[in-house]
């Protein structure tokens, strides 16, 4: 929503390529949402340095404190495939799609969270699996932010920490269109 400035914490480093991220230290933080925020798609392009690398967040909105979020997680519930990601899988549900088989490539990787609670993952603009409905969580102004790298928390540490690069990622207010999702992708 905007242009949010993040902080580097630990190993995390910008370069030219993307934000690289050690999978141990390293993560960003935004500063707090400036709206409450409930709707909403959460997009990264990433390179995923390890495969075989487990429940690393590449992008998750998160109570300051870190105990609510969404978020999406590689490779948590299950080795080699994308999820989204919540406090205590409140918000998960299998998409049941292949495993990502290939590190160097870029990804593109969107997850929807619709009004009606409908849970939507993409790659590379098209449908990751089947989707699924829970119940829509909702951030308020002030007291929610932006974490990379990081599925949630406060500090780095435990199997939350993203390896590889986002060289891109976006937060929209609103489920974006099977559409739009392909447009943004193909961009």
């Amino acid at each position: 929503v905007g242009t949010m400035d993040v902080t580097l914490v630990g190993g995390a480093q910008r370069e030219a390529g993307g934000l690289i991220l050690d999978g141990k230290s390293g993560f960003t933080r935004t500063k707090p949402l400036t709206k409450p925020l409930a709707e909403k798609t959460l997009e990264a392009w990433v390179r995923v340095a390890d495969l075989k690398q487990r429940g690393g967040g590449v992008i998750s909105v998160q109570s300051t404190n870190g105990n609510i979020f969404d978020a999406i997680v590689y490779g948590e519930r299950e080795a080699q495939r994308w999820m989204a990601g919540s406090e205590r899988f409140r918000r998960y549900q299998p998409f049941g799609a292949p495993d990502e088989m290939e590190s160097k490539d870029l990804v593109h990787v969107a997850i929807t969270f619709a009004a009606d609670g409908t849970i939507t993952g993409y790659r590379n603009g098209l449908p990751y699996g089947t989707a699924y409905k829970k119940r829509l969580q909702k951030y308020a102004a002030e007291t929610s932010e932006l974490v990379f790298g990081l599925r949630h928390g406060t500090a780095a540490g435990g199997n939350r920490m993203f390896k590889g690069t986002i060289v891109r990622a976006r937060l929209y207010d609103r489920a974006l269109t099977v559409a739009e999702i392909e447009a943004s992708a193909e961009s």
